[in-house]
């Protein structure tokens, strides 16, 4: 899952998926204050745990802790991406600015004295240098990168009661802003329980193997959940932390609860003062039971079809739902987010029951691949619930083991959505199909290679990805080559290999076509391929994963989006050619969705 393997769904509101102790580490430093610079506030240092491994400490790293909020951790910005990003940057001070730059690039820019903050390229600075994607062999390859002049976003911080520091030529911020502007996603993330930092990698972009919140389960949580008494400090700081982060590093979204024009004119602390008091009381209380309440509300109200929402282990208590169901000042927003969660999982039974009734028992239930030829019709489906990308397995095979490509194509064992597709259309070649359905009609998302290897056997061999960062207000395109017939080259061959593949093709979504299956039926669309089923359900933005200032971790709708050829946003989803949906006693019918003459006949009106 590389670039943006973060575009994930977590499903129908992560909410069906799915306090602090200060007593954390060894203080070795109490209440000093600097020597050579006397203006420097008073601190505190403490040593603190770094877990890279589970239940092995690899080192101890001194975090700051001001006087006036003994509870909210300060790192150096110069420190933290030499820890973490094992990247080294130069800082300089010009007009009371401290700059930091990478390769005389300027990517951060504090003046503590007055509280701005100014940034640019976030994910370009927070690509960390040791991911696999910039080491492993694979079937995909860059040809070029073009991207648009970057800005310098400005930001008031004084505006959400955040202080900086300097000290020494380094500028002090807190832990967790920087965690929430450069981490999660590629699903590496730095996240603080209140006693430890934990390095996680989620999806093994970094290390193979994926290291995420359930990974350090047995440790993460036990200091959030342990004490009921929340420090005022955390409490102020941890709203403006979540106030900051969601009004500056946002995506495009089109499908907030909240309102997305609401949330872009107002900012988060405006909506919920205006509209939504008793969240904001909730999310400022004292107490943990109150705020995890206050929490589940927040997520429902950022809630955009399915990047944003809890993930699936990490608190808060999701039994408490009933209780806001059944809450006076609660129950209709609570009631409203959940019956649009029931909504959705409900449509998704009739659709898999619908697959089921027509293929059979051994097509659901589970299974993420199928393939599915109907000699009457000379028809073959082709289905992919989700994008995988598994770039350790490539590199084994580009190495010699050759072994490894039966299990990145067997339906049952993949863990590559191109690999498993690229086999499929072989199948269909050697079973005379002349029409193939590609059934993304349940796909939720996932890698961004995968989805562009795949598009790349529809295109030549060649594909494309377009995204706009919405804090730089720059935009990206990166071309693509595919290696189709595995000789480990991207050239013309690739090309002419594809000529065998002469079907005629339709593409099958759904309501629940997400995320990185938007933007595979949105690029098969502009370029000539009809699509049928239902208006896929939107999601354009590179999913991040984040955590609270208190340590609840989240993921939500990014500053990262897709869009096609022409610049549009995607958010809203990508309308069909040809709609298949009945409704029958006030629910959808699809069995059309998996019947092979409707979509055979459906075909001949375009066929070659």
């Amino acid at each position: 899952m590389n670039k943006i393997k973060s575009i994930l769904v977590l499903g129908a509101l992560s909410f069906t998926l799915i306090s602090c102790n200060n007593n954390a580490s060894s203080i070795t430093n109490a209440d000093q204050t600097t020597a050579d610079n006397p203006l420097t506030p008073t601190y505190t240092l403490k040593d603190v745990n770094i877990y890279r491994v589970k239940n092995k400490v690899d080192k101890q790293m001194k975090i700051r802790f001001y006087k006036d909020t003994p509870n909210v951790p300060y790192v150096g910005i110069k420190e933290y991406f030499k820890e973490f990003y094992n990247t080294d940057l130069a800082v300089k001070n010009e007009n009371g600015f401290n700059i930091f730059s990478k390769d005389n690039k300027e990517y951060i820019k504090l003046n503590s004295a007055y509280n701005i903050f100014e940034i640019k390229d976030l994910f370009n600075l927070g690509h960390h240098p040791d991911f696999i994607e910039n080491k492993n062999k694979t079937f995909i390859n860059v040809d070029s990168t073009k991207n648009s002049k970057s800005y310098f976003k400005v930001i008031d911080l004084s505006k959400y009661e955040i202080k900086t520091y300097d000290d020494n030529g380094e500028s002090y911020v807190p832990l967790g802003l920087l965690n929430n502007l450069y981490g999660g996603i590629e699903g590496y993330n730095v996240a603080y329980n209140q006693h430890d930092i934990y390095v996680m990698d989620a999806f093994g972009s970094l290390t193979g193997e994926d290291r995420n919140d359930e990974y350090f389960s047995d440790t993460y949580y036990e200091y959030i959940t342990k004490d009921e008494a929340r420090p005022e400090d955390l409490v102020k700081y941890n709203y403006n932390q979540l106030c900051f982060t969601i009004d500056n590093l946002r995506g495009y979204t089109s499908q907030l609860m909240f309102g997305d024009n609401n949330l872009l004119t107002l900012g988060l602390n405006g909506v919920l003062e205006e509209y939504y008091p008793g969240i904001k009381r909730m999310l400022l209380s004292t107490k943990k039971s109150d705020y995890e309440k206050g929490f589940i509300l927040l997520m429902g109200g950022l809630f955009d079809g399915g990047h944003t929402g809890l993930i699936s282990r990490n608190p808060p208590n999701l039994s408490y739902i009933p209780e806001l169901q059944n809450n006076d000042e609660f129950k209709e927003f609570t009631n409203k987010f959940m019956a649009e969660a029931d909504k959705k999982t409900n449509k998704q039974n009739i659709l898999n029951k619908a697959k089921g009734d027509s293929f059979g028992s051994e097509y659901v239930g589970g299974r993420s691949f199928y393939y599915n030829f109907n000699k009457e019709t000379s028809t073959a489906y082709i289905g992919f619930d989700k994008f995988v990308y598994n770039t350790v397995k490539w590199d084994k095979y580009y190495k010699g083991d050759t072994n490894v490509l039966k299990e990145l194509e067997d339906p049952f064992t993949t863990d590559d959505t191109y690999a498993f597709v690229r086999k499929s259309l072989y199948s269909a070649l050697n079973d005379e199909a002349k029409n193939v359905v590609l059934d993304v009609a349940t796909n939720g998302g996932g890698s961004v290679e995968a989805i562009e290897g795949v598009f790349g056997l529809f295109n030549k061999g060649k594909a494309y990805f377009i995204s706009n960062d919405t804090v730089s207000t720059s935009r990206e395109t990166k071309n693509y080559s595919i290696d189709v017939n595995l000789d480990g080259k991207y050239d013309d061959a690739d090309a002419k290999e594809l000529e065998k593949f002469n079907f005629n093709y339709v593409v099958l979504s759904s309501s629940f076509t997400f995320s990185s299956a938007n933007l595979f039926a949105s690029q098969m669309k502009e370029n000539g391929f009809k699509t049928v089923g239902e208006k896929s359900g939107g999601g354009s933005c590179a999913v991040i994963r984040e955590e609270t200032a208190d340590g609840f971790l989240y993921s939500r709708s990014s500053y990262l989006c897709l869009s096609n050829l022409k610049g549009d946003n995607i958010d809203s989803g990508v309308d069909v050619d040809y709609y298949l949906v009945d409704t029958v006693n006030n629910e959808p019918n699809y069995s059309k969705f998996y019947n092979f003459k409707v979509m055979a006949d459906y075909i001949a009106t375009f066929a070659k």
